[in-house]
């Protein structure tokens, strides 16, 4: 089934829409057969409670269940499953309907990014921006942050390094317009655009500093190879590049995640 729908190119958030929508209608079909056997006394209405909770109790077992069957990561098999209680919950505890839309408005500002990217929100701290800093060499640099988020990177590293250009890209407009704002309210010279960092030609930057996920890290590497110069550096915060060694390894005190430095120039062949 995966393989006829070519479900493995297509976003884990549209896999798991449709596989929640599958579930509902086998839920229903369940239910429905059982009034017909005679198993299921009450009457089937959907605005029951009663009724409704047999219909989402079937709907999350059977989405876990497709879940698994569709190869979809560990984790979704729990959200599948929870997600049916969840508007149960909802129901029960008649939470105004303002409340979600202002919800979805907030999370899909912030996390835009993870239904086209496969990329989180996943914040560094000060303790990687001081390090990036010292590696670097003394002479100015082209610096770009892809998925910037809030911006703190960028800045703290525009500060540390004030002959060096700075840039970010960000794809959810949210975190973007904050990154713009502080970087506004410190005064610094960086620059936030508001994009895909797939589209940037990396043969314009230095460093390219990321914190970005496993899944991006593949094209990501093979993007970096293509465009970026031979001296140039990318570095990846906790992520590293499947099956690639690192140049060069960054721990920290503070944090068990790691820097994974590539110096492009040696992967390329001589």
């Amino acid at each position: 089934m995966a393989k006829l729908f070519s479900f493995n190119k297509a976003p884990p958030a549209l896999i798991a829409l449709f596989i929640q929508v599958c579930a509902f209608v086998l839920a229903a079909l369940l239910c429905w057969l059982a009034i017909q056997l005679g198993l299921y006394l009450e009457v089937f209405l959907p605005g029951s409670f009663v009724e409704l909770a047999v219909l989402l109790t079937a709907q999350g077992v059977f989405a876990y269940f497709l879940s698994i069957r569709l190869r979809m990561a560990y984790w979704w098999r729990y959200i599948h499953l929870l997600f049916p209680f969840a508007i149960l919950m909802a129901l029960v505890l008649q939470i105004p309907t303002g409340y979600f839309l202002l919800g979805f408005i907030v999370t899909g500002a912030l996390f835009w990014s993870v239904f086209i990217t496969q990329v989180p929100f996943y914040p560094s701290k000060p303790e990687v921006w001081d390090a990036v800093s010292e590696l670097l060499p003394g002479k100015q640099l082209r610096i770009l942050e892809i998925g910037s988020g809030l911006g703190n990177f960028a800045i703290r590293i525009a500060q540390l390094r004030p002959e060096s250009q700075v840039e970010g890209i960000e794809i959810a407009p949210l975190p973007w317009l904050i990154s713009t704002v502080q970087a506004k309210l410190f005064t610094s010279r960086v620059r936030f655009r508001l994009g895909n960092y797939e589209k940037v030609n990396f043969s314009d930057y230095d460093l390219i500093f990321a914190y970005l996920s496993p899944a991006a890290m593949p094209e990501l590497w093979d993007k970096a190879l293509l465009e970026m110069n031979s001296e140039s550096l990318l570095i990846s915060h906790e992520f590293p590049v499947p099956g690639i060694d690192e140049s060069q390894k960054m721990g920290f005190s503070s944090d068990q995640r790691e820097c994974f430095v590539y110096v492009i120039g040696q992967y390329r062949p001589t």
